[in-house]
């Protein structure tokens, strides 16, 4: 498979992350159990899963880093890998824009993004 990411991936020791799927009427639904955090970059994150989601579905998350801040941020799932066992799945999703208003994730938390960053180092491949 051909790496498509623009930016570099970090792994963060002891993260996890929280999630919430919209339900029908477009409200989130109640927070997910801690999930293990696989990696994350300013564009997108990769996480455990043990909900049912579909590729394009929106989705809140909260990061969740010991000895840090915890990040919020919005996105999207882009793929998921259902090669796991007892109904647990890979999931990628990539955050919306960076900006200002409703519905842009905020530039505080590409600031952020950007010292994790800077303090966990990226990925060698």
């Amino acid at each position: 498979m051909r790496e498509q990411r623009a930016a570099d991936r970090i792994i963060i020791p002891g993260a996890v992350v929280i999630y919430k799927k919209r339900n029908r009427l477009g409200l989130f639904e109640r927070s997910s159990k801690p999930m293990q955090l696989y990696n994350i970059n300013k564009s997108g994150i990769c996480f455990e899963c043990d909900r049912k989601l579909t590729n394009g579905e929106p989705l809140w998350f909260e990061i969740i880093i010991p000895g840090e801040e915890n990040l919020r941020l919005f996105g999207t799932v882009k793929w998921i890998d259902q090669k796991y066992p007892e109904n647990i799945c890979l999931i990628g999703a990539q955050f919306i824009a960076f900006g200002q208003g409703r519905n842009y994730n905020t530039i505080r938390s590409l600031e952020r993004l950007r010292e994790l960053h800077n303090k966990y180092g990226s990925i060698e491949e």
